[in-house]
């Protein structure tokens, strides 16, 4: 199985995080990944056989070109022989300048890109499938966004950035009513400028902001108790701490440290 990061073009590097590729063969069986909230929106291409969503009977195939919500549970994925799949990671002010709807409206969902693009999608999965390599492949789908870009350029937007900014700088431990305050609007208009642009209200977000820096710590050789990690954390108790990281991944920290460092390396950066 191959996994890597890729860069995108310096145009779309302002909107895009990275391109992650999974490539896996025959020879490595069923390969299952849990999916769990990252904070960021993406699409994937796949150009050999669709992942399939686990869950009761066969499990449901993934279509063949996917945009992913931001989502605040977890879910389980895994591979069926030749697979290969591109997956492009908007930081979480980007796909807004690629989408002209509200992304709250596709919160916690993971659609068929054609349900919104239908008139180029066929086109490109045909083009990306017939591709003969990964370099060529980035490139018609980057040439497929490009086309989509229109940044937006307004105050709204700059509000959004600098919200942010200030969760991520503060590891996810502040409150809507403090966040407001920096930002010097009322809880609804911050509220309704994170639902258009960013797809999640900023209490949402804060929370994926927040469980992300947990894993991280998780991850990370030398760690501290779990005790001492909640409220380093910003949790009330530890009993808090291990129900809302169970919520969002499925497991508890203690079954999360269980599945080693190489299982962390799947999990995003916001």
């Amino acid at each position: 199985m191959r996994f890597l990061y890729i860069k995108p073009n310096s145009v779309l590097s302002q909107y895009i995080r990275h391109y992650w590729v999974l490539e896996a063969s025959d020879s490595d069986g069923e390969v299952c990944e849990r999916v769990i909230p990252t904070g960021n929106i993406e699409l994937m291409f796949h150009y050999k056989k669709p992942f399939i969503i686990k869950g009761e009977g066969k499990g449901k195939e993934q279509p063949r070109t996917i945009i992913s919500g931001i989502s605040s549970g977890y879910s389980d994925v895994t591979t069926r022989g030749e697979s290969g799949v591109i997956a492009v990671t908007f930081y979480p002010h980007g796909a807004c300048n690629f989408f002209k709807f509200p992304l709250l409206e596709i919160e916690n969902l993971s659609l068929s890109l054609s349900d919104i693009w239908s008139d180029k999608v066929r086109y490109i999965e045909e083009q990306i499938e017939e591709a003969e390599t990964l370099a060529s492949r980035i490139s018609i789908i980057e040439r497929f966004l490009s086309g989509y870009l229109t940044p937006v350029y307004n105050n709204e937007i700059k509000i959004l950035k600098t919200g942010i900014s200030i969760i991520n700088g503060c590891k996810g431990q502040i409150t809507t009513t403090q966040l407001s305050s920096k930002l010097y609007l009322s809880g609804k208009s911050l509220e309704r400028k994170f639902s258009a642009f960013l797809g999640k209200t900023p209490k949402q977000f804060i929370k994926i902001v927040r469980f992300q820096e947990v894993v991280r710590s998780l991850s990370t050789p030398g760690r501290k108790s779990l005790t001492d990690l909640a409220y380093e954390n910003g949790y009330f108790d530890q009993a808090h701490f291990i129900k809302d990281f169970k919520s969002l991944s499925g497991y508890t920290p203690g079954e999360f440290i269980g599945l080693g460092p190489c299982h962390s390396d799947y999990f995003e950066q916001y």
